[in-house]
């Protein structure tokens, strides 16, 4: 599972005072692109906590 915060500063190389906002906008972009190609769901939204790929 990877936090928001991980996400972003993997991503950016910054601290987690980005806005939390930026990563989900991605993820929410990213599953766009996925469900042209499949019906599948892969990114899983853990509430609170943050996002896991599904096996």
């Amino acid at each position: 599972m990877f936090d928001k915060e991980y996400i972003y500063d993997k991503l950016w190389n910054y601290d987690s005072e980005g806005d939390s906002r930026v990563i989900a906008e991605h993820i929410r972009r990213i599953r766009k692109k996925l469900s042209v190609l499949t019906t599948e769901t892969y990114i899983e939204t853990i509430w609170g906590m943050g996002y896991k790929w599904k096996k």
